[in-house]
């Protein structure tokens, strides 16, 4: 699904319940997690090639494979026959492993550099310019949690980010696997696991630290981080609402960078408050709530008000109730894999912490922000 709005373009694949649904026709709960209870590991052949990992859900024609890379592959698979079970256990390559197999994919033109969490396949040159910057994002992300209570899960697998040289090689990535469209920067692939993006650098006057502090890294990494250490479930529907707004939350630089910026007006996403302010000013934020806590509908007839909002009631909710919050944040990355998510139930959980009383929740949430400045562009 690629999802545009003002300036900054994102592509978000996500996995989740009508990702899972469509591929694999699931109508229970149960019929996800028959296998999703396992932990062992399988091979299955298919096209001269075989595929090994941990099966996900199966739905008697087709199988869920989590890799051993991180990936996931939907495969025809109709009965035992179709696959061998190799292992009791599973267990994920090694970093050095995956290492090896980016450096075969991508060739000599590419440097492959190992942090801590990442894994970054990038143009060559010094490691501590392309590859650390990810594992910086990443040191704050953890932190912005973990003091407020919520740690988060060390990666099951190393996150990998692939920093193409030129536009036209990032073109081949879309045209491959996305709808194309020439304004998307760059985006995260829950599927793949990875970051796609490309140096941005090329025919413009901004230099290194420019291109890692671009809305369209921060906002792709923290959805990769996220993701990655149960913030999000990889493998359940995580409402667009929660997820986008966290990715834009993380842009602003009192956020992702809260040491050195401490105020409030640095927790502001400049380019979202904007956005907003003009949708309270055409009266076009009213009743939107509930109905995007209900459904993702708004996201695909309305993406750039959608994205507004959904960073303004982020934004409300982190700096007015962030205890509620947190607390909904964990609940909502604690669900179960594959578990169906009715509009019901999406209300049901916002409710549970933050009340259902929409038009209450509204008026505070326009007071509040009507009432930001906007910062200035510079910081």
């Amino acid at each position: 699904m690629i999802l545009a709005f003002k300036k900054t373009f994102f592509c978000c694949a996500f996995i989740g319940l009508s990702f899972c649904l469509t591929a694999f026709g699931l109508t229970t709960t149960a019929d996800a997690q028959s296998i999703d209870r396992y932990d062992f590991t399988v091979k299955v052949p298919y096209k001269s090639r075989s595929y090994v990992g941990k099966p996900l859900a199966w739905d008697g024609s087709e199988l869920m494979l989590l890799r051993r890379d991180g990936k996931i592959s939907i495969l025809p698979v109709k009965s035992t026959e179709d696959y061998d079970k190799v292992s009791d256990s599973f267990k994920p390559y090694s970093t050095s492993t995956v290492r090896s197999k980016l450096q075969k994919e991508f060739g000599s033109k590419y440097q492959v550099s190992v942090t801590r969490n990442f894994i970054v396949v990038h143009p060559p040159g010094d490691y501590q310019v392309w590859a650390m910057p990810f594992e910086k994002l990443y040191a704050r992300f953890d932190a912005y949690f973990a003091t407020r209570g919520l740690s988060p899960e060390e990666p099951e697998f190393p996150m990998v980010a692939i920093v193409l040289r030129t536009r036209g090689e990032f073109d081949k990535f879309l045209r491959a696997y996305h709808d194309y469209d020439s304004k998307i920067l760059g985006y995260y692939s829950p599927r793949s696991n990875r970051i796609i993006t490309y140096d941005q650098r090329r025919g413009s006057s901004h230099d290194q630290s420019w291109f890692f502090n671009a809305d369209t890294i921060i906002h792709e990494a923290t959805h990769q981080t996220a993701f990655n250490t149960g913030i999000h479930s990889r493998f359940a529907p995580v409402p667009r609402w929660i997820s986008e707004g966290l990715a834009m939350l993380f842009e602003a630089p009192g956020v992702n960078n809260s040491m050195h910026y401490t105020r409030q007006r640095d927790r502001i996403n400049r380019e979202r408050l904007i956005d907003l302010k003009r949708y309270y000013q055409q009266d076009r934020v009213k009743g939107t709530i509930s109905k995007m806590v209900a459904s993702d509908q708004i996201f695909r007839s309305d993406p750039t008000r959608a994205y507004a909002i959904s960073w303004g009631l982020t934004f409300y909710l982190s700096e007015k109730r962030p205890e509620d919050y947190l607390r909904f944040l964990r609940a909502d990355g604690n669900r179960s894999n594959f578990a169906g998510y009715s509009a019901k139930e999406r209300y049901r959980a916002f409710g549970r912490e933050f009340g259902t009383e929409f038009s209450n929740l509204e008026a505070r949430m326009e007071r509040f922000i009507v009432g930001l400045n906007v910062p200035s562009q510079s910081r």
